[in-house]
């Protein structure tokens, strides 16, 4: 059985769908509803597809996360245990670690998370003190705006005005050497 559920979430984090596939995501739940060591094998297996350094297959593997997360109080448990993790690997809230290409899907997948703690945190907030605070350091000390639909990071938003800078200061550099060049 656990390596049906390995093969499963293989499958299904692999696919490179954007969607899971839900005949493979019916039997991966089956199992999971038969234990809780298939719970807990599921989680390490999918926690282990998050760190991918590949942004459809963390998509991939969020999607499956999101399924279990609201289907299994154990599976809740587990991921709010690791909940820094969790969101570090999905929204991106290191600074040294940007979540990995390819860029769309990267976003994808954070906007996506962002939604998902927001929406965990309305339903199970007040019976998981982690995934209330995990909300909260998103909110306050990561400026994450769960209304902005873009949800970027304060560190995010920091990358793209200093690319936006480079490129206007490279911009003006040619600028000049032209008008040089003209006189």
């Amino acid at each position: 059985m656990d390596q049906r559920l390995a093969q499963l979430v293989e499958e299904l984090t692999t696919s490179g769908e954007p969607r899971l596939e839900p005949g493979r995501m019916k039997e991966l739940k089956k199992i999971c509803k038969s234990s809780e060591e298939h719970v807990s094998h599921a989680y390490h297996l999918l926690m282990t597809r998050l760190n991918e350094e590949h942004a459809e297959v963390r998509f991939s593997a969020f999607q499956v996360v999101q399924e279990l997360f609201t289907r299994s109080h154990q599976f809740r448990t587990l991921i709010v245990s690791d909940f820094q993790d969790f969101l570090e690997l999905t929204v991106g809230i290191n600074h040294e670690q940007p979540l990995p290409p390819p860029r769309e899907v990267a976003q994808k997948l954070r906007r996506a998370a962002v939604k998902s703690v927001q929406e965990w945190h309305e339903k199970y907030g007040e019976a998981y003190k982690k995934l209330a605070l995990g909300y909260h350091f998103l909110k306050q000390n990561k400026k994450v705006d769960f209304q902005d639909v873009h949800a970027r990071t304060v560190a995010e938003r920091r990358r793209e005005e200093e690319k936006q800078k480079r490129l206007d200061n490279i911009y003006k550099e040619k600028a000049k050497r032209a008008e040089k060049e003209m006189e």
